[in-house]
């Protein structure tokens, strides 16, 4: 498609480097906004440098064909300057000068409107995430919900496909659901894949986009996790390398061992499931300081979901019970599932541990 767009966001480290690949790869035609996002920056005790407190987003199109919203979600408010210079007129209307002038005229009228400015490529309204609010998931480069509002409203439309190869704690899949897009998203830690997951799960939680102070209150939809299993091919391939350089056989033992004890009960139809034990194979290789804090096998699990229609290559969450960072509880009895129809069925129950191992698990259950 030619109205594809790509915004890379970027700290000092790396900037200068990246922008000079994306000229290649888009051409430096299609380079729209070096844009910064200064936030305040915590105290340094640094007096060697300038203390550092922004970052760059670079935003490139494929071609001139692109989407570009005179949405307004995405304005800024007046700085203090203007709203100090505000002056009616005859007509009521509010205005401050602005513009240049030549020190013989005052510069020009602009009048205010409710919407407030159209941004320009310095943003300085959005600060960082603080550890208090709801959003926030203890991830070292988590962005806030307001960033990617006004990224998104800007470059796409409802039902576009947002994507975020590197989605992290789920910032840009969260918000681009409740902005009515669709989404694609991406890892390689499995640890993000599962806060992103739980964190779409929660978002009718979450704040709402367009009055900050009310919840959202609204459930995300259906959604599939995919993986790409060839990683397996490629430890076989570096097995002996691995296992001599920085023992992968034991982290691969460590993967492929854990298991789940589970109880599952029938009561007129219905199936109820308890977690009942959870086994982390070569403790060894997990650091003290985690081993110290586990007081119960339930302390080793985020989460745990339920199919309780299982179809081979599908999981279908009917129930699921996860833990975040402001509610540490983990319901370890699922909600009884009603079957409609007598005979077989495959229960399949998935347990994500809070080293990011998840663990599958198969059973039948014969309703009569």
């Amino acid at each position: 498609a030619s109205d594809v767009y790509k915004r890379h966001h970027l700290d000092w480290h790396v900037s200068h480097y990246i922008k000079v690949i994306l000229d290649e790869i888009f051409g430096k035609e299609n380079f729209r906004n070096e844009i910064i996002w200064a936030y305040p920056a915590a105290s340094a005790k640094t007096r060697r440098f300038f203390i550092r407190s922004f970052d760059s987003i670079l935003f490139y199109t494929k071609s001139n064909e692109y989407t570009f919203n005179d949405d307004p979600g995405i304005y800024m408010e007046y700085s203090d300057r203007v709203k100090f210079a505000l002056k009616e007129d005859d007509k009521g209307m509010f205005y401050y000068r602005g513009g240049s002038h030549n020190g013989k005229r005052l510069s020009q009228k602009v009048y205010v409107t409710n919407k407030g400015i159209f941004p320009r490529d310095v943003w300085t309204d959005i600060p960082y995430i603080r550890a208090n609010t709801l959003e926030y998931q203890a991830f070292s480069t988590q962005k806030p919900e307001r960033l990617l509002r006004r990224i998104i409203l800007a470059s796409s439309n409802k039902d576009d496909i947002v994507a975020d190869f590197f989605c992290g704690t789920g910032t840009s899949l969260a918000v681009a659901e409740k902005l009515g897009r669709r989404w694609i998203g991406s890892d390689i830690a499995k640890q993000a894949i599962n806060i992103s997951r739980k964190r779409i799960i929660d978002v009718w939680n979450s704040n709402d986009l367009i009055d900050w102070n009310k919840k959202y209150k609204r459930r995300a939809q259906p959604f599939k996790i995919v993986r790409n299993n060839e990683y397996s091919q490629a430890i076989n391939t570096y097995k002996d390398f691995l296992v001599e350089n920085i023992q992968m056989k034991d982290i691969i033992s460590l993967i492929q061992d854990t298991k789940f004890v589970v109880n599952i009960s029938e009561n007129d139809s219905k199936i109820t499931v308890d977690l009942v034990d959870y086994f982390t194979p070569n403790l060894k290789l997990i650091k003290d300081i985690i081993k110290n804090r586990i007081k119960n096998f339930s302390d080793w699990i985020d989460s745990w979901s339920i199919d309780f229609n299982h179809h081979e290559h599908s999981f279908f969450t009917a129930w699921i019970s996860y833990r975040t960072l402001k509610n540490r509880k983990l319901d370890l009895t699922s909600v009884p599932y009603n079957y409609k129809d007598k005979g077989k069925h495959k229960i399949s129950i998935k347990v994500n541990d809070i080293l990011g191992i998840e663990t599958i698990q198969d059973y039948e259950v014969v309703i009569t």
